[in-house]
């Protein structure tokens, strides 16, 4: 050991002896940084010998990781008699490291030392367990604040002094507000006793749990489920920890599976079929009302015994061999059987296998297979009829057609099968009166009979005799309705015929009256004018003014046999042109803006206009010429008879649905009283206004035009008001080429 030669006496040798057997490390390390002298303690401290470590320089000695805090330390610690430098790592002999705790003392000024004296001891152990506290603290903090629970610490006076995020999204306040707040702020009055009981005890060292209501920040109240426990130290309760969940979600979906359970019990006591539970040893474990009624034995003597001892004969049947199947498989069955020991009954049974057996519901089908095999049997026969056949179940849903409906409709029973359309062929045209009474006859049960108009499947017109008869099962509840069809279009084609050859001669006679009137009032006037004149002209003096009067007059008769005679051509040419019309889809708004266009300098300041309702274009199929001088009529009349004080506008309003076809034109003309004109309204030269010009013609000819294209005229109007007219297309006219 190399070490300092002190002057001397028997002191210095003493105090010598007494640092060479101490167990810290002393060594005085001179102004370089090298070591001037160590004590004997190096050796066990840190396996070096003194003569090793002396000479050599300090700093090589320390950890790299540490020298730069330390020497960082050093510069500060050097203007200081006595410092204490932050532990740090000194190398051993055999190349680790020990913790240092290190004082030093500058005494470079002392003229025996010339250097610092350091004082050194081991402090690995302590290092290393605060280092592990430290990570246990730092997984205790994770836990705590990471915890996807609520975790709360309160003190012993019951006020939150830490809690982490899950508290605050609990609660719904925030952290800052909790902390510090007393922990009944936030339990519900009901449960304070519980809550204030459990806290007195966890004070007393006894953790627990329990179930709370808690009220949110919102107003809403949670269930919370938390467990206390004690934090104890030295032997004492210095807080209280906590970690609640929030089941208020839980709570409901048991609530709700509870209740669940409870309806479907209900359900499965009340519910007119069998069920029942068997568990790996074939023991009834559950049964309900139902099948203990249908097997005649109260639920008790069911209840833990072996289905095959109470019904050994149930060994002989499919449903034994289906059960031991489930058993081995773990696969359901369904199936029909035939039960000789239940008088041949014919059961539908349904099995499911479960974690603790088997369950079964059957159910017993014998009526329904009876009545199945009745109607396969009527199938056969209806499927061989000419008549058109269709079936369909109690809530109207067709199940059936035959053959004969497929080939007269063209819809298959693939296109018919589920329908539940009241009248599953109407169309257009199909009356919706007589729908509605045959709906009203199968709610009430009762059979309906009735001509009906139907649609093919390709869209042709088919009518027929429709007789619809309810069938009842055994407890007098429809279950079916048979719909038998009739076609009978020819004979309604024959009919329409008789009605339009009625028709024809109605409204020849119409005209045979018509044209009477003419030649007895309108064509006999100018005619006798004419013969009159014809016979002054031979008797008058050549005075050339008597002579160009009677001229004159002679003109104007002629003029007004002319009007007549081209009246009745026109009236005769539409009448005689009406069933050989050229018809075609006519543009009624492009129609309109040419009328429009052709009229509007007829009357000053002329304004209209038109609006389509239940369709963008209003097209319909009829001859273009006839509606367009039907039209031409009565807007000619909303001009003629206009009101001179104010413009005149006329308003189009054109409707077309599922229901109608219409075209309403309205003006703010004189209007007239209808009520005292209605008989003559659409009578030949008949004239409502007088100082008007015009021989009572135009609702005539317009009148006559609709009835050539199908189209019907209303008129309505008062007088001052103005003139609204309504005319309706039906029939082939209300249909365009493109509605098919």
């Amino acid at each position: 050991m190399k070490t300092l030669e002190p002057a001397g006496n028997n002191s210095n040798r003493f105090f010598l002896s007494i640092l060479e057997n101490s167990t810290d490390l002393i060594s005085i390390i001179d102004p370089d940084g090298n070591y001037r002298f160590v004590t004997g303690a190096v050796m066990p401290l840190l396996g070096y010998m003194p003569e090793e470590i002396v000479g050599t320089d300090a700093f090589g000695y320390i950890h790299p990781d540490d020298q730069v805090i330390l020497a960082a330390f050093l510069k500060t610690a050097v203007q200081h008699r006595v410092s204490l430098l932050p532990p740090f790592r000194h190398r051993v002999k055999d190349g680790t490291y020990q913790w240092i705790e290190c004082s030093v003392v500058n005494m470079v000024s002392n003229a025996e030392i010339q250097g610092y004296v350091t004082n050194s001891r081991i402090i690995t152990q302590q290092v290393q367990e605060a280092e592990k506290k430290k990570k246990s603290q730092a997984h205790y903090e994770s836990l705590f604040y990471n915890h996807p629970d609520a975790v709360f610490e309160l003190n012993r006076e019951g006020v939150f002094i830490r809690v982490n995020k899950s508290v605050a999204k609990v609660l719904e306040y925030p952290e800052d507000e909790i902390i510090g707040s007393h922990f009944g702020r936030f339990v519900h009055q009901d449960f304070m006793p519980a809550a204030t009981n459990a806290f007195v005890n966890t004070l007393q060292g006894k953790p627990g749990y329990l179930e709370l209501s808690i009220v949110r920040g919102s107003g809403q109240v949670g269930l919370l489920g938390i467990t206390v426990f004690p934090v104890v130290i030295a032997d004492e309760v210095v807080s209280l920890q906590g970690i609640g969940k929030d089941i208020t979600l839980q709570r409901r979906m048991e609530e709700s599976h509870h209740e669940q359970s409870e309806i479907l019990h209900s359900i499965m006591e009340r519910i007119a079929e069998s069920f029942y539970f068997l568990d790996h040893g074939w023991r009834y474990t559950y049964v309900n009302e139902y099948y203990a009624s249908y097997m005649g034995k109260p639920k008790d003597e069911l209840l833990g015994k072996v289905i095959w001892d109470l019904f050994p004969q149930a060994r002989a049947t499919r449903f034994h061999q289906e059960c031991l199947r489930i058993a081995q498989t773990g696969l359901p069955a369904s199936f029909e059987e035939m039960v000789p020991y239940r008088d041949n009954s014919i059961i539908n049974f349904q099995l499911f296998p479960t974690a603790r057996g088997i369950a079964v519901h059957f159910v017993d089908v014998t009526e329904r297979r009876m009545e199945q095999d009745r109607l396969e049997k009527l199938a056969l026969v209806a499927s061989s009829s000419t008549t058109s056949v269709m079936i369909k179940d109690a809530q109207r849903r067709i199940e059936w057609v035959n053959n004969a409906f497929e080939h007269a409709t063209g819809y298959t029973l693939q296109d018919c099968y589920g329908q539940i359309n009241p009248e599953f062929l109407a169309g257009p045209q199909t009356d919706e009166r007589t729908v509605k009474r045959m709906i009203r006859k199968m709610e009430a049960g009762k059979p309906f009979q009735g001509e009906i108009l139907s649609y093919t499947k390709y869209g042709r017109k088919i009518w027929f005799f429709m007789q619809t008869t309810p069938v009842f099962d055994y407890h007098g509840k429809v279950s079916k309705f048979v719909s038998i069809r009739t076609d009978i279009t020819e004979r309604k084609e024959r009919e329409e015929e008789l009605v339009q050859v009625t028709r024809d001669l109605y409204h020849q006679n119409q005209d045979l009256k018509q044209f009477s009137y003419m030649v007895s009032h309108n064509l006999r006037a100018p005619a006798a004018n004419l013969l009159g004149l014809s016979n002054l002209l031979g008797l008058v003096e050549k005075d050339p003014h008597l002579f160009h009067q009677t001229m004159k007059r002679v003109q104007e008769s002629a003029n007004q046999l002319d009007n007549v005679i081209r009246d009745m051509n026109q009236i005769l040419s539409v009448r005689e042109r009406g069933p050989d019309l050229l018809k075609e889809e006519v543009d009624v708004q492009l129609l309109l803006e040419e009328l429009f266009a052709s009229l509007r300098f007829s009357a000053h300041g002329f304004k209209y206009e038109v609006v389509a309702v239940g369709t963008d274009r209003f097209r319909v199929y009829a001859n273009r010429v006839y509606l367009y001088e039907a039209l031409k009529n009565i807007l000619s009349n909303s001009i003629k008879f206009r009101k001179d004080t104010v413009p005149l506008w006329v308003r189009v309003r054109l409707t077309k649905n599922h229901k109608k076809t219409e075209l309403q034109l309205q003006d703010n003309g004189i209007g007239l009283d209808v009520a005292a004109v209605k008989h003559d309204l659409f009578r030949l030269y008949k004239k409502f206004h007088k100082g008007y010009e015009g021989r009572g013609l135009g609702l005539f000819l317009a009148k006559t035009y609709l009835d050539a294209i199908g189209g019907h005229i209303r008129l309505e109007a008062k007088v001052g008001k103005g003139t609204l007219v309504t005319i309706k297309f039906s029939g082939q006219a209300s249909e365009s080429v493109s509605d098919g």
